[in-house]
């Protein structure tokens, strides 16, 4: 191969080789990932923020977001894009692995994966970056960004660790800013101003990007004059007017500048006022006009100038082109000063209504002014209901003749108001002054209704009434002052008409004219049927309890609300509202007079003892104790019902009637009375059961036990009469059936009384209770009582026990009561004892078959 082919061969070599060299270099990886890459993505990704910047919202009412909040339908929008910058990053990663933009290109896929709100991809990405990158600049970016991300994924308190990482971090100058401002949107976000204001006073030197110079000037302007720090304030608006910032932040940081000009100096008010005049001129402001009589106002509120800040918010509701959301702040501010500095809470619900009406439904706090309003509007609406009824009845009282005077001069006032009104008008759309159709406003009362709601009215009515026609009786033909007596001519009859007459010469209206029909129809409104009378009465009660409440709970007016319970008892000592009322004053007073809490206390006590109110007063460990009441019985109950069940009836009948002697005041009695009147089908007869039933239904009406009662009465009377003819009028002579002891007398002179108490004491001294007597009424026509003893098994038990009495029965002097026997008797002959009344026949009986 001669020399010139050996270069040639050289020189191939050496073009083939090197491509494969140059793309092995960094410097080549690094020029392709940058600009075929990166670059792309990096501005795909940009210009997705930067569509949340124009999205962005000035709520000039509130502190200015820091930030715009991430908006999903521009991240849909631009869905093609992201979907191209995520497969540039991808392979700038794999194809160009040896370059420095590898970290970058994972920084754009964790932030695109935040976009998309895959929190937990994003959070692996950033994580990554911060592991592995040995880029500080791009390991902090990534932190910031999962800062970021946990703080949108709602997760604060991991937001707060990446924080305080970053804060030990040496942060280039740029990731200094983004910190910053990021985790001054964190505390913004939970609403710790103090700390955002010292975030925002590090960053405000450091910033250069316009956008957020401005922005953050305004926002410290906006903290500095929420904390009365006007100086300042006046300084951080006129920063935010440098560098050229948007028209409506401009408007708003001037409007601002004058506000806080004035309040840091008095002698600027009237210099703010000049320029105020001088901006409501300006055409270009014709649609802020709202916003400027807002400013002037809130100017004038922060003086404590109320007057004036009313007026001027007026105005901010009245202007040609009203804003919907600032006239909704303008109401909402009329609504708060007569609510906290006026106590004018009827017109305060007035304005609280149009703020909500007008006030956008994502405003921040909508959700307190919404409750504040509805609290309002229940106030007025009983504070009407007392007015209308209380007049209504006032009215009532008058006589028809007054009545009827008295509505005729309202509705010639009314049409006189309505002409007034309509010159107001035409006179002000002449002289070009604008007004707003305030139709639908509440009149200053809160009533919206006719005027004569109102007791001075009706006064007034009666006074008029009585000035024109003087103190005329109830009677036909009521404005003749010479009366028709017999004999006297039409003609005098006619002059007598005429007299004392105002109306006289006046035309006379049709009968069946309009005004006569709307005073018909004002008539019907009038209670007059007692009925009627006591409906409204009972209105006014419910009204004036609820007032109290609200005025307690709602409002916070605690001597409002002492003043509408004590009116409430006053006007109505025997209302279904008394213990209730009676309660809140006493818990009212507690804290503020120990003397009148402890007087509605005992009027509690005295007047409702057997309430649970009263009973808790008296013993504040009452529930407590009445649990353990309750626990106890049930257990004594569980016993009673095992042998209920086993069958030994006896048993269970002298553990319920201990259990029944040993509690009180027990919510779980009723169900073991129940089960005790049952047990007497067992242990006594078929009589005494179903009076037990009768009993308990009487005194248990309300308690659910009482229906299953009234079931088992309803069986009683078949199973009676299959018994009864059983037996075919005669006693039966089956003694293996339990036993009773039973004591016949004449009722009256407390002999019932004695015999059971000497009873029940022999009982206690020799049986130790485990016997018991038992009274029903035998024969009311007679007026012979019995009490009888349960029970005994076998019929010599019974025998010996009546034999053991007797002597007890000596000392009680029944000898002479020709009614009073003593003996035993088996169960069926007891039932068809109280059928027959047989007592002679049994006694019979009883002397051939008992000892």
């Amino acid at each position: 191969m001669n020399n010139q082919t050996l270069h040639i061969a050289r020189f191939l070599c050496f073009i083939l080789v090197l491509p494969i060299v140059g793309c092995a270099s960094k410097g080549y990886q690094n020029l392709n990932a940058r600009y075929n890459g990166y670059f792309y993505a990096d501005l795909y990704v940009s210009e997705v923020y930067q569509g949340f910047e124009e999205q962005y919202q000035y709520n000039f009412d509130e502190i200015l977001n820091i930030f715009p909040e991430v908006d999903s339908s521009i991240v849909q929008s631009n869905k093609e894009k992201l979907d191209d910058a995520f497969k540039k990053s991808s392979q700038n990663i794999e194809w160009w692995e040896s370059s420095d933009w590898v970290d970058d290109s994972y920084l754009i896929i964790g932030k695109i994966r935040y976009l998309r709100a895959q929190w937990q991809y994003a959070i692996e990405t950033f994580q990554y970056i911060n592991q592995n990158s040995k880029d500080d600049a791009v390991r902090q970016q990534a932190l910031v960004a999962l800062m970021r991300t946990y703080m949108d994924m709602d997760s604060p308190d991991q937001a707060l660790e990446v924080s305080q990482f970053l804060e030990l971090e040496s942060l280039t100058p740029k990731n200094q800013i983004d910190y910053l401002l990021t985790a001054a949107f964190y505390y913004q976000r939970q609403d710790e101003y103090d700390k955002v204001k010292d975030l925002l006073e590090r960053v405000q030197p450091l910033l250069e990007d316009k956008t957020y110079r401005i922005r953050v000037n305004f926002i410290l302007g906006q903290l500095a004059q929420q904390n009365g720090q006007f100086r300042n304030a006046y300084v951080y608006y006129d920063n935010a007017l440098k560098g050229n910032p948007p028209y409506e932040v401009m408007f708003q940081a001037k409007l601002n500048k004058l506000a806080v000009s004035g309040l840091a100096n008095s002698n600027y008010v009237d210099e703010a006022y000049k320029d105020f005049e001088r901006m409501l001129k300006d055409g270009k402001n014709t649609e802020y006009q709202d916003i400027i009589y807002y400013t002037m106002g809130l100017l004038e509120q922060n003086r404590n100038q109320l007057p004036e800040a009313i007026a001027h918010f007026i105005s901010a509701t009245q202007v040609n082109q009203p804003n919907q959301r600032q006239q909704g702040l303008a109401f909402l501010r009329l609504g708060e000063i007569h609510y906290e500095d006026l106590k004018k809470f009827n017109l305060a619900s007035a304005y609280y209504d149009s703020a909500v009406q007008k006030l956008p439904k994502d405003l921040d706090g909508i959700e307190d002014i919404t409750k504040r309003q509805t609290v309002l509007k229940d106030f007025v609406a009983q504070l009407n209901i007392i007015d209308k009824n209380d007049s209504l009845l006032s009215l009532a009282s008058m006589s028809k003749v007054q009545l009827e005077a008295y509505i005729s001069r309202y509705l010639a006032d009314q049409e006189a108001a309505a002409e007034k009104e309509k010159k107001e008008k035409s006179q002000a759309s002449t002289s070009g002054v604008n007004r707003v159709d305030d139709s639908s406003f509440q009149t200053p009362d809160g009533s919206g209704t006719w005027y004569f709601y109102n007791q001075q009215a009706v006064g007034q009515g009666q006074l008029e009434f009585q000035r024109i026609w003087g103190n005329r009786p109830l009677e036909n033909n009521w404005r003749r002052s010479v009366k028709q007596n017999i004999g006297i001519g039409p003609t005098v009859a006619a002059q007598a008409d005429s007299i004392d007459d105002p109306n006289l010469g006046a035309a006379q209206p049709d009968l069946k004219s309009s005004r006569e029909a709307e005073i018909e129809k004002l008539l019907a409104t009038v209670p007059t049927s007692e009925e009627d009378k006591e409906k409204a009465h009972i209105e006014i009660q419910d009204a004036y309890f609820k007032l109290g409440s609200i005025y307690r709970f709602g409002l916070e007016q605690d001597q409002q609300s002492i003043n509408s319970y004590q009116t409430l008892l006053q006007r109505y000592p025997q209302t279904s509202y008394r213990l209730d009322a009676l309660y809140a004053l006493y818990t009212l007073y507690e804290p503020r007079d120990a003397t009148e809490a402890n007087r509605y206390k005992q009027m509690i006590i005295d007047e409702f003892p057997e309430t649970i109110l009263a009973k808790t007063l008296i013993n504040p460990n009452y529930l407590q104790e009445k649990a353990a009441r309750n626990r106890a019985l049930q257990a004594e109950y569980a016993k009673a019902y095992e042998a209920y069940e086993a069958g030994n009836y006896l048993e269970a009948d002298q553990q319920l009637r201990s259990a029944l002697n040993s509690f009180e005041d027990v919510d779980f009695l009723p169900t073991v009375e129940l089960l005790a009147a049952i047990l007497k089908a067992k242990t006594e007869s078929i009589v005494s059961y179903e009076q037990a039933l009768k009993d308990f239904i009487e005194k248990y009406p309300d308690q659910p036990q009482s229906q299953y009662a009234k079931t088992l009465l309803a069986a009683i009377a078949p199973a009676k009469d299959e018994r009864l003819g059983n037996l075919n009028e005669a006693f039966s002579e089956d003694f293996q059936q339990i036993h009773l002891v039973a004591f016949t007398f004449t009722e009256g002179n407390n002999k019932s009384a004695t015999l059971k108490t000497a009873i029940d004491q022999f009982n206690e001294e020799t049986f130790k209770t485990k016997l018991f007597a038992s009274a029903l009424n035998f024969d009311p026509q007679s007026k012979i009582g019995i009490i009888f003893v349960n029970s005994f098994q076998v019929k010599s038990a019974a025998e010996n026990y009546r034999n053991a009495l007797q002597k007890q029965l000596e000392t009680l002097d029944l000898q002479d009561d020709s009614n009073f026997h003593n003996f035993a008797i088996s169960q069926d002959n007891f039932t068809q004892l109280f059928q027959t009344k047989a007592l002679e026949q049994y006694l019979e009986f009883h002397k051939k078959f008992y000892k």
